[in-house]
């Protein structure tokens, strides 16, 4: 007997998925080869202070997926409106093993490429509340999580799954398509500090998008959210467009 007709039977007899059956549902998803999006970011501070640049930005969003056993992935961000971050940029490689996963960001004014050390993983990305480390993929099915119990998010009812570790996490995720809704972040004691919502998502016939992410910094009361205005699948982008040199030879 395999493992998913194990856990649709025990589901039948005791009325609750098993994490086993809830992580491999959540990542049967289709997944593009290539994703092109253009993306807002605006930035929320709590007193509405607009002393420190503009509150809206737009930046191009770049992903290659592989299947050649050496990465899972390739991300690149760069930003193209305000003229204050224009030609910014962030370089991913994430590979199969995650402890090789690498960071690269693009200063136009210096015309120069820093890597980003894995100790700033935890650095704010550009001012918004998202981390270098939340744009980072990272594979769930590896993560120790538990089931916390359910709930409900914008009408969609949820199975909340608890991360244990020192930075513990709670996922809430919908028990009728398996999609993450929301993320909430402890800190060391234990305190909730930050909440990643993604109310919206579209599919386009084969693939789930997220087309809304808001991040909400409790410690500050400051927020930043992420819509996508414009999306393509499969385009075949190629593996140059996420290089040091090609980071270089971007122009604005």
């Amino acid at each position: 007997m395999n493992k998913i007709v194990l856990t649709s039977i025990l589901t039948l007899i005791y009325g609750q998925e098993s994490i086993d059956s809830v992580l491999f549902k959540m990542n049967q998803h289709s997944k593009p080869v290539d994703i092109q999006m253009q993306v807002k970011v605006t930035l929320q501070s709590k007193n509405n202070d607009s002393s420190k640049g503009s509150h809206f930005r737009i930046m191009k969003h770049l992903e290659k997926r592989y299947e050649d056993g050496k990465f899972k992935s390739k991300l690149l961000l760069r930003f193209i409106e305000p003229k204050e971050v224009r030609g910014l940029a962030l370089l991913n490689w994430n590979w199969i093993d995650e402890a090789n996963n690498d960071q690269w960001l693009y200063i136009p004014k210096l015309r120069k490429v820093k890597r980003i050390k894995r100790s700033e993983s935890s650095r704010k990305f550009q001012g918004t509340e998202f981390t270098y480390g939340d744009i980072l993929y990272r594979d769930i099915k590896y993560d120790n999580f538990k089931f916390y119990k359910r709930d409900v998010y914008f009408g969609n009812k949820c199975i909340l799954l608890k991360k244990s570790s020192k930075n513990s996490e709670i996922l809430w995720v919908d028990d009728k398509n398996y999609l993450i809704r929301k993320i909430e972040y402890f800190n060391t004691d234990g305190i909730k500090h930050r909440i990643l919502e993604m109310p919206e998502y579209v599919k386009n016939n084969i693939y789930w998008t997220p087309v809304k992410k808001i991040m909400r910094n409790l410690d500050n009361g400051n927020s930043t959210t992420m819509e996508v205005l414009s999306i393509e699948y499969d385009q075949g982008l190629n593996d140059s467009s996420f290089s040091e040199k090609y980071l270089k030879r971007l122009k604005f």
